[in-house]
């Protein structure tokens, strides 16, 4: 994908991309925050949190190695997901929420997900 702006047509492109962060291939011109938001959001969505985190991981230490020697890369001083996860996190409820924390946390409250947690914490 070329176009960082272009929305992804199809999920069969958007694994292409979360595959090419995967086998290190993804172009310099994609490493940013906003495609490792994307990337967790792939993972999250697919595979149980420990796990999604642990290959965010792989993928980030297999790029950051090609990406480093950028200036104002990601890889500026940043050597875990611990380090990188509040980039991604806020980018993605920037997205959910339109900006707006308050936007954001009335459609949490309206989803049905967080029937489930009340449920789970009682």
């Amino acid at each position: 994908m070329s176009d960082l702006n272009a929305e992804f047509p199809s999920t069969f492109e958007l694994w292409e991309f979360v595959l090419s962060f995967e086998d290190g291939s993804m172009p310099a011109s994609s490493w940013n925050e906003h495609a490792l938001a994307v990337i967790a959001v792939w993972y999250l969505f697919l595979l149980p949190p420990g796990d999604a985190m642990k290959r965010l991981e792989l993928g980030l230490r297999r790029n950051q190695l090609r990406f480093s020697h950028r200036a104002g890369a990601l890889g500026d001083g940043v050597d875990s997901v611990a380090e990188v996860w509040p980039r991604i996190l806020r980018r993605v409820l920037g997205a959910f929420g339109e900006g707006d924390p308050l936007s954001a946390a009335n459609r949490l409250m309206g989803s049905r997900s967080i029937d489930v947690w009340h449920e789970r914490a009682a």
